[in-house]
C-alpha cells in the first residue's frame, strides 16, 4: 500500500464512496440479527438496500479507474501506468482471499470455488483485470464491452450448467461473477466521463438518459421466465441485476452530485469515509468478524444497534483521523 498526501477531490465521489462504505457497515453488521428488517439482508432473489450496496462500491471504483490510469499515463508512462494497475488487481484478489477465506472444507480442492472467497475485492480485482485493455476507449466501444460481458455471462449462466451449480455454491456469481460484476465498473467509467466534460444541467440529464433506461430494463428483464435461468439476483449475477444494479447507481450519483457539488451541502460523514474507502472497508471486515458475535443472532432490537454504533465509531473515527491528516491510503 502507499501513503499519499491529499489532493484536490470530488466531494460527491468520497460521499458517494463513503455511502458504499456506511451501507457496507450496516448490513455487514445488522443483517446478522433476526430482528433487523429484511432489507439489511441478501436473499436469494430480489432487490434489497443490502444488494444495492456492492454495485455502489464497484461503480465508484469504474468512475475513478479510468481517471487514475490517465494520470499516472501522464505522470510515467503508458507501460508504467499498465503495470502498477495490474499489480493492483492482483495485490486486491489476494487481500479478498486472505479477508474472506479461500472456502476450502475438509481439505478438498473442489471447494476452493465455494462461496464466501467470491466478495466485494476478489469480484473487483479481477473485473478490473477485465476491463483494463479498454479503459481508454472511447464511451461507445465500453458501452457495448458492457451488455458483451452481461450477454456472455448470461449464456454461460443458462447453458453450461454453471448456474445450477452457482446458485446452492456460491455466492456474488461465483468464480465466473466477475464477468458480470465488470458491466457495473464499465457504466461507472462512463459516468465520469459525463461528470468531466458536462456543466451540472447536462450531467444531470445525461445521468437520466443512461440511468432510467437501464433501471427500466433490469427491472423488465426481472419478469422473464423461467425464473430460474433470469434470476434476479446477486446471488446468481444474471443480466436482470447488474443491469437494474448500475441503472440505480447512475441515479443514486447524479443525486450525490446534486447535493454535494451543485448545492454545496456537507453530507455528515459521508465524505470522511470516502477518502479511505478500501482502508475502512478492510478495518469494517475485521472489526465486524473479531466482534460481530458479542450479541447472539436473536439479540434484542437495541443490542444490534448498540453493537452497530460502537463497530461505525471506530470505523469512523480511523477515517476522520487519516482525513484530518490528509492521508490516503491506497494500493
Amino acid at each position: 500500500m502507499e501513503v499519499r498526501e491529499k489532493k484536490t477531490r470530488i466531494v460527491s465521489l468520497d460521499a458517494f464512496r463513503g455511502f458504499a462504505i456506511f451501507g457496507m457497515i450496516l448490513v455487514n453488521y445488522l443483517g446478522r440479527f433476526e430482528v433487523m428488517p429484511r432489507t439489511f439482508t441478501h436473499p436469494g432473489y430480489g432487490m434489497t438496500f443490502a444488494n444495492a450496496i456492492a454495485p455502489y462500491f464497484v461503480f465508484a471504483v469504474g468512475m475513478g479507474l479510468r481517471m487514475s490510469l490517465k494520470r499516472r499515463i501522464e505522470k510515467s508512462g503508458k507501460k508504467s501506468a499498465y503495470t502498477h494497475a495490474v499489480k493492483r488487481y492482483v495485490i486486491l484478489i489476494v487481500l479478498g482471499i486472505i479477508l474472506y477465506g479461500p472456502g476450502l472444507k475438509a481439505g478438498a480442492w473442489g471447494q476452493l470455488l465455494r462461496m464466501d472467497m467470491w466478495d466485494a475485492l476478489v469480484d473487483i480485482g479481477f473485473a478490473g483485470l477485465i476491463t483494463l485493455p479498454f479503459i481508454l476507449y472511447g464511451k461507445t466501444i465500453r458501452l457495448a464491452l458492457a451488455f458483451a460481458l452481461l450477454i456472455a455471462y448470461q449464456l454461460l449462466f443458462t447453458f453450461t450448467g454453471y448456474g445450477a451449480w452457482t446458485m446452492p455454491n456460491s455466492i456474488d456469481g461465483g468464480p465466473l461473477g466477475p464477468i458480470s460484476w465488470a458491466s457495473i465498473l464499465v457504466f461507472g467509467t462512463i459516468q465520469m466521463d459525463f461528470l468531466k466534460a458536462c456543466e451540472p444541467k447536462d450531467f444531470i440529464k445525461k445521468s437520466l438518459i443512461l440511468g432510467l433506461p437501464l433501471l427500466i430494463l433490469g427491472l423488465g428483464m426481472s419478469f422473464i421466465r423461467p425464473r430460474e435461468i433470469w434470476e434476479f439476483s446477486q446471488r446468481s449475477m444474471t443480466m436482470a441485476y447488474p443491469v437494474f444494479a448500475s441503472g440505480l447507481s447512475v441515479l443514486t450519483y447524479a443525486a450525490f452530485y446534486l447535493v454535494a457539488d451543485v448545492w454545496k451541502w456537507k453530507i455528515p460523514h459521508m465524505a470522511v469515509l470516502g477518502v479511505n474507502p478500501l482502508m475502512i472497508y478492510i478495518l469494517q471486515q475485521v472489526l465486524i468478524h473479531f466482534y460481530g458475535g458479542y450479541y447472539p443472532r436473536d439479540a434484542a432490537f437495541w443490542q444490534a444497534c448498540l453493537g452497530f454504533i460502537v463497530i461505525y465509531a471506530m470505523c469512523y473515527l480511523v477515517a476522520r483521523y487519516l482525513e484530518k491528516n490528509k492521508l490516503i491510503i491506497k494500493l
